[in-house]
C-alpha cells in the first residue's frame, strides 16, 4: 500500500510541476523514448552478481530549457519485466523510476550530456513484498534532427525484496545496466 501511495504522490508531483510550467508559459517539450536495456547485472545480497536478460523500457520526459546550454525536467520510465538468468534464479524483476533530469548541451554541437536522479518502485517474482530505492543515471546523447535524439546511458536501480526465497530472507537488490534509446520530442 505504501508503494502505491508513493507512486501516486510522485505522479501527482510530476503532473503539478508540468502544469505549473505550462501556466507560466515556459516553453517546455515532451520527449517520448523507446529503449533497449542491454543485459546488465543484479547484485542480490547473499546471491552475488546475477546476469539479467536484455529488456525494453518505455520513457516519458518533460523538459524545460533553462539557458542555451542547460535543460531541466522530470521523467518516468517503465521497464518491462526481465528475467534473471544466472545462479539458478529463475525470477523476473522490473523497476519504475521517477526522476529529475539535467541535460547539458555542448555549444555548436549536436552532442549533450545528461543525468537522472530519483526514486523507483520495484517488483520481483517470488517475494512477499518489495520496496523501491534510489535511481541514478549518467549518459550522453546526440540530436539526430530537430525532434529526434539518440542516447546511451548507464543507470543503477535499487530496491529491497522481503522474504526472497523464504521467510525472513530480506535482500537488497542493485540492478545496473547500459541503455540505448531513441526519442521523439514534441
Amino acid at each position: 500500500m505504501k508503494k502505491i501511495a508513493l507512486v501516486l504522490f510522485l505522479a501527482l508531483f510530476l503532473v503539478v510541476g508540468v502544469s505549473s510550467a505550462s501556466m507560466a508559459q515556459v516553453p517546455g517539450y515532451w520527449d517520448i523514448k523507446g529503449a533497449i536495456d542491454f543485459g546488465g547485472e543484479a547484485d542480490i545480497d547473499g546471491y552475488g552478481d546475477t546476469d539479467v536478460e536484455s529488456g525494453f523500457t518505455l520513457v516519458g520526459e518533460y523538459k524545460v530549457p533553462y539557458t542555451s546550454e542547460w535543460t531541466f525536467g522530470g521523467g518516468v520510465q517503465y521497464q518491462l519485466d526481465r528475467d534473471l538468468d544466472d545462479n539458478g534464479l529463475n525470477d523476473s524483476l522490473n523497476f519504475v523510476p521517477f526522476y529529475a533530469l539535467a541535460h547539458y548541451n555542448m555549444q555548436n554541437s549536436p552532442y549533450y550530456f545528461l543525468g537522472h536522479l530519483g526514486y523507483n518502485s520495484f517488483d520481483m517474482d517470488n517475494t512477499s513484498d518489495t520496496s523501491g530505492g534510489m535511481y541514478y543515471a549518467v549518459g550522453a546523447g546526440m540530436d539526430l534532427s530537430n525532434n529526434m535524439s539518440a542516447e546511451l546511458m548507464y543507470s543503477v536501480n535499487n530496491g529491497e525484496a522481503d522474504d526472497f526465497r523464504g521467510p525472513g530472507n530480506n535482500v537488497d537488490v542493485e540492478y545496473s545496466k547500459l541503455t540505448v534509446s531513441l526519442g521523439y520530442q514534441f
